[in-house]
Order: structure tokens, then C-alpha cells, then sequence
């Protein structure tokens, strides 16, 4: 290929990542808009789940018994890998996790255990807390 294909190629790849950037410029906006109408005030991640990379965010909602026990609510499949890497080139600081491959978090909504960057099963005792106070999760 001459250095005119190149470069179209190049400039069509420059203007693909733009496009991704302006659509999770979009998503985050909404994520931020949002969050003053969630309790606990989530904060967003990435996870990472058997390979595949999700967006979603994390509230500790028990904070008194464990601050380890979070929800985490996610995308219910992984988004275009691009999207993921336009967010991350947007927020840089944003919190990655990874969960173990033996969760099974098909679906939006989880309650789980955050150890650092880890999510994990609760604790038998975190898990029989969460029995006697079921955590009411509302969707809109």
C-alpha cells in the first residue's frame, strides 16, 4: 500500500476512536448526572469477569457491618472492546476489578465482596448478615 492508503487508514482510525470517545463521554454523563440520585453514592468500575471486560459501579451497603460488602451493578454483557478503551483513556483513575471466574454474574445486579481490586463469594458470616437484611435495590 502507498502512503496515501495509509494515511486514509490512519485517519479513519483516528476518527473511530473519536467516535468512541464522544459515545463514552455520553455514558459517563449519564452515570454522573445519575449519581446524586443513588444511596449509597456508587463509584464507577471496570470489571474484568472471565475474560471480558464490563462497565458498571460499586455501593458499600453495609458499611457498619462490612465495608466489604458491595453491589455491584454492571452492563449484562460486555460492551465493544473500543468503548471500554475510550472510557479508560477518558478516566484514567477510574477502579478496575477483577472477579473470580467462579461467580456467576450473569445479569445487572449483585451483591458480592470487594477485597481491594478483588470481588469475590461473601464470608459465610457476611453471608448470613445479608440473609437477616436483604438489601432493597431499586431500578428505574
Amino acid at each position: 500500500m502507498d502512503d496515501t492508503g495509509s494515511i486514509i487508514n490512519e485517519l479513519n482510525e483516528e476518527e473511530i476512536i473519536k467516535q468512541w470517545e464522544l459515545v463514552a463521554k455520553s455514558l459517563l454523563q449519564v452515570e454522573k448526572s445519575g449519581k446524586p440520585k443513588r444511596y449509597p453514592e456508587p463509584t464507577g468500575v471496570f470489571v474484568t469477569w472471565r475474560g471480558s471486560a464490563y462497565i458498571g459501579s460499586i455501593q458499600v451497603i453495609v458499611p457498619d457491618f462490612s465495608k466489604e460488602i458491595v453491589v455491584l451493578s454492571m452492563t449484562s454483557s460486555p460492551p465493544p472492546v473500543k468503548l471500554v478503551d475510550a472510557m479508560k483513556r477518558i478516566c484514567p483513575g477510574r477502579l478496575e476489578l477483577t472477579a473470580d471466574d467462579m461467580l456467576d454474574l450473569t445479569g445487572r445486579q449483585h451483591v458480592l465482596r470487594r477485597m481491594e481490586n478483588r470481588l469475590t463469594h461473601m464470608t459465610p458470616d457476611q453471608t448470613a448478615y445479608m440473609l437477616l437484611h436483604p438489601p432493597v435495590i431499586h431500578e428505574i
